[in-house]
């Protein structure tokens, strides 16, 4: 099964990771992460943009990364995840879980993968 990662945040900070993530780690696969913004949209509207483009790749797993636990992105992730056993979402996201996401999403099937991002995100908070 293919890993994909929805970036799903506020604003254009999904877009904006994506495109730091490329300046570090170089050219990665096009399509394996894509973000999408909760501006201008309902709770429910996302939830549909987020289902739509899950369910355009039905044969491939989906990690949805969400800025912060408790928002509308956080919850409309949390909607189209729990009614799929190949979703799973994620809150908290930063930059080290991006990277992670691109160098081991061929390595480890989905779940296993997502464990993973979620260890390599909390080892890159410092105090």
């Amino acid at each position: 099964m293919n890993n994909k990662m929805l970036i799903v945040t506020h604003g254009l900070l999904g877009s904006a990771l994506i495109d730091v993530a490329g300046k570090i780690i170089g050219d990665f696969e096009t399509g394996c992460l894509t973000a999408i913004s909760n501006e201008n949209l309902s709770t429910t509207e996302l939830a549909g943009r987020i289902r739509s483009a899950t369910e355009s790749d039905p044969d491939s797993f989906y990690i949805l990364a969400t800025d912060f636990p408790g928002g509308s992105c956080f919850i409309a992730s949390r909607k189209v995840a729990s009614a799929s056993g190949r979703i799973m979402s994620v809150s908290g996201l930063n930059i080290s879980m991006i990277l992670s996401f691109l160098t081991k999403r061929e390595l480890y099937p989905g779940m296993q993968l997502v464990e993973i991002i979620k260890t390599d995100g909390n080892r890159a908070i410092l105090s």
